[in-house]
């Protein structure tokens, strides 16, 4: 029979059945885990979403506020349309005011216009005379002061601009598509609102423009964030803006269009729409998804914008799922720091249990031993185990009968 010490008795069976019932319920609460985890992700993701749409929505917000609040200033007495040194001096201030707008005007029915918009560190103003065709130009520095005027001829109308009519025709707030502005040809959209004198008659539009770039720049600095990707869509699911490049579509004419999200270059913005929307036409109710792609896991959420942001658009966000539980302990490797755990402090029970029968054990041997050689002399042997503590007892009797055999022998 092969020897064995009574450490590897005591210490393997005793190993064996912790993790037997350490793996037992490991699995019985791995389902527990998978929960909790997609309940989680779904929190973080829901959070992040709400997030990303209170930011861009106050991002854009300011655009369509300052075009209202302007028209109720000019019906109030407040600011004189008909007063170009006064109207100058309030359309720079909202440019200050908001580093994201482009640009701020007014165009009257009578084709009049006048803008402010900023130039690196300056400010520019144009007034357009329709009348006479001529455009007065002014830039001012930081302090108001007057830079530089010219004047030249004018080509612009402002009731030819989409941005113009459209409002105009529908006498609401109106958010524009994408499209390319006059003024530096840059492509980008627009928030207007009609004004209206005390008899209601029509009288012209404020206007204020936001750059695609500066929103695309927006949405990409939120990106760093998430490590995400941002899209937001109008009515038709088409890209007004996105984090990184600027995509639209440009026509034979020359005129820019929105692109479809469907016309996309990235396969996984595509994939993640199609199954987004494949998903809500089953349950209308449902704004988020997982998409498995490439090997790797995505949350996607298609949230739409509140009401009072006046304009049917959403916000597709597609999140690394990865990314999200990167601060978070996977579930296998708590397994593994609870079964290294578990092991340890089964070797630490253990080696005090084999200590506590073993160290009385081998000092009993050691007295055998000098016993052999009727040395009776020695420590007193204690122990709290027990069965160990009674086979130092019988072996003191046996001592002592030994002891008086000698001390006869001696005689």
């Amino acid at each position: 029979m092969k020897k064995k010490t009574l450490f590897s008795l005591i210490f393997t069976p005793f190993l064996l059945v912790s993790l037997a019932v350490c793996i037992t319920v490991f699995f019985l609460f791995n389902e527990r885990f998978k929960h909790d985890e997609a309940a989680l992700l779904t929190k973080i993701s829901s959070q992040i979403n709400k997030n990303i749409i209170e930011k861009t929505t106050n991002y854009l917000l300011p655009a369509i506020l300052i075009s209202e609040l302007s028209v109720k200033l000019s019906a109030s007495g407040v600011i004189d349309i008909n007063n170009n040194g006064q109207l100058e001096s309030y359309l720079i201030e909202q440019i200050k005011a908001y580093p994201q707008l482009s640009k701020v005007y007014l165009g009257k029915e009578n084709g009049d216009f006048i803008m402010a918009h900023r130039d690196n560190k300056s400010f520019v103003t144009k007034i357009i005379y329709q009348q006479n065709k001529k455009e007065e130009v002014k830039q001012y520095n930081v302090y108001g002061e007057l830079i530089s005027a010219t004047n030249q001829e004018a080509s612009f109308d402002p009731r030819t601009r989409s941005w113009y009519f459209q409002t105009k025709e529908e006498e609401k707030a109106i958010w524009t598509d994408l499209y390319m502005f006059f003024t530096g040809k840059r492509p980008g959209i627009t928030a207007s609102y009609p004004l209206f004198n005390n008899n209601q008659t029509f009288e012209g539009v404020f206007g204020v423009d936001l750059e695609l770039s500066e929103i695309s720049e927006f949405l990409s600095f939120q990106k760093k964030y998430y490590n995400s990707k941002i899209i937001i869509l109008n009515y038709k699911n088409e890209i007004v803006a996105q984090s990184g490049n600027i995509v639209f579509k440009t026509l034979k004419d020359g005129q820019i269009v929105p692109m479809h999200i469907n016309e996309h270059g990235d396969d996984l913005i595509q994939e993640s729409y199609k199954k987004i929307t494949s998903i809500q036409k089953k349950d209308t109710a449902t704004n988020q998804v997982t998409l498995t792609y490439d090997n790797n896991t995505y949350l996607i959420s298609s949230i739409s914008f509140p009401s009072y942001f006046g304009k049917n658009w959403k916000v597709m966000t597609i999140l690394p799922k990865e990314k999200l539980l990167d601060n978070k302990v996977p579930a296998n490797i708590i397994f593994y720091i609870m079964l290294i755990g578990i092991t340890l402090l089964i070797l630490i029970i253990t080696m005090l249990i084999v200590r506590s029968i073993t160290t009385p054990i081998k000092q009993l041997t050691f007295d055998l031993q000098r016993l052999r050689y009727k040395n009776v002399d020695g420590k007193i042997i204690k122990s709290s185990v027990i069965e160990v503590s009674e086979l130092i007892h019988v072996y003191s009797d046996i001592k002592k009968l030994y002891s008086k055999t000698f001390t006869k022998e001696e005689k």
